[in-house]
């Protein structure tokens, strides 16, 4: 069995929208051919691995499915900035990438996202690991309140919960009020530990008057992949 390594340590990343290095994220839909799962996992497995093990700004990728249909998956990325997300787009596994998705994808769509926080620790996933992605329509007059409350939220699940490692929070770029949240529990037990703590709890409490609408999209992992070791103080 892989074991799950995990550190805390590098750098902070600035989130603000007119920082010149803040970081690139991007969430993709894609709809998968029938019958074509298998190569879908081979080739996201094979650009995600070269991806980032050998581009040096990019700083995680990680492919997932719904639970519940099979046609649809997505990709999250994460990259250092947009030059190495460029740069990423011009090396030989994303050509290779390209080269193969028209036969096993047959839509995309790209969903560029303002980081409002980026937190992991060093995943070697194993088939405990799990993965979830909510998105989160906030009312406009709490924007700036739930964002307050959120993020120290995840920053001390990520501080002294053992089983969660990583959390990703970010804004649609075109409809900012749109949150995505992209996380990863070392386990579904791990996972269930989070949602009995009282940071969580507290979270819920506090926001629930804030969303117009919430939906839990169930996914499961296909193949991930990150440097880790990213440690980011909220901004206020």
């Amino acid at each position: 069995m892989l074991l799950i390594c995990m550190q805390i340590s590098s750098p902070v990343f600035a989130t603000k929208p007119d920082a010149p290095n803040k970081p690139e994220m991007n969430i993709f839909e894609l709809g998968i051919r029938p019958d074509r799962d298998n190569d879908f996992a081979d080739v996201a497995r094979q650009t995600i691995s070269a991806s980032v093990d050998h581009e040096a700004g990019t700083l995680a990728m990680y492919a997932l499915q719904r639970s519940d249909n099979s046609g649809q998956a997505f990709m999250f990325e994460l990259y250092e900035n947009e030059r190495a997300y460029r740069k990423h787009l011009n090396a030989a596994p994303y050509k290779a990438f390209a080269a193969r998705a028209p036969d096993i994808i047959d839509r995309k769509k790209k969903i560029t996202l303002e980081p409002q926080f980026l937190g992991d620790k060093h995943i070697i996933p194993n088939e405990r690991t799990i993965n979830n992605l909510v998105i989160v329509e906030v009312k406009p007059e709490f924007q700036s309140e739930f964002r307050n409350i959120v993020l120290p939220e995840m920053v001390e699940s990520l501080k002294v919960e053992k089983g969660v490692l990583a959390m990703y929070a970010g804004t649609d770029s075109e409809t900012p009020k749109r949150w995505y949240f992209y996380e990863i529990y070392a386990s579904e037990e791990d996972y269930q530990l989070h949602r009995q703590t009282l940071h969580f709890l507290d979270y819920l409490r506090q926001t629930a008057h804030m969303s117009a609408r919430k939906d839990a999209i169930p996914v499961k992992p296909v193949f991930l992949r990150n440097k880790g070791g990213i440690k980011q103080e909220p901004q206020r």
